[in-house]
């Protein structure tokens, strides 16, 4: 051990250190005289494991394959069902949602070509304002407004038909 006086001055310092009087040679003198006896305490984890394993019940494999949401390689989401699946069309199906109305325009077309001779559903034109979009079902109450936008519409394709004719 390491005797250092109480009243030692350190070359690039100008403090002394009264309270250090000794300097321990090793480390292992250090570690040996503060390590406390700690009990052994591996056997009554071991007993309290056998208790735990008897409560344990067997769960059945709950997942089904089809269950299981991955990346999909044919519409690049993550869906159940395999690549031909419901899910994947229902995937590609919510991809193609308008950002502006939420509505697919697809689903409009038809109607909107047979009853209102115009070629695509346009929701700027049916839908003005998205805040104030009110829905039956899958049907969109139109406002007067825009009602009469239609019948204005239809009105000019029949008379541009009648021309042509």
């Amino acid at each position: 051990v390491l005797a250092v006086a109480a009243s030692s001055v350190f070359a690039d310092s100008d403090e002394t250190f009264a309270d250090v009087e000794e300097v321990p040679d090793s480390v292992e003198q250090v570690a040996a005289s503060s390590v406390e006896e700690v009990p052994d305490s591996v056997e009554q984890v071991a007993a309290s494991v056998d208790m735990v394993a008897d409560s344990v019940d067997m769960v059945p494999d709950s997942v089904e394959p089809d269950s299981v949401e991955s990346l999909c390689p044919r519409c690049g989401t993550f869906h159940a069902g395999g690549v031909f699946g419901e899910a994947c069309y229902q995937a590609r199906r919510n991809a193609r949602r308008c950002g502006r109305c939420g509505l697919l325009h697809e689903d409009y077309d038809m109607p909107v070509k047979w009853f209102h001779l115009m070629d695509k559903f346009d929701c700027e034109f049916y839908i003005p304002d998205v805040a104030k979009l009110e829905m039956d079902g899958t049907r969109i109450k139109l406002t007067d407004d825009v009602l009469k936008k239609v019948e204005e519409h239809i009105k000019k394709q029949q008379t541009k038909s009648t021309k042509e004719d």
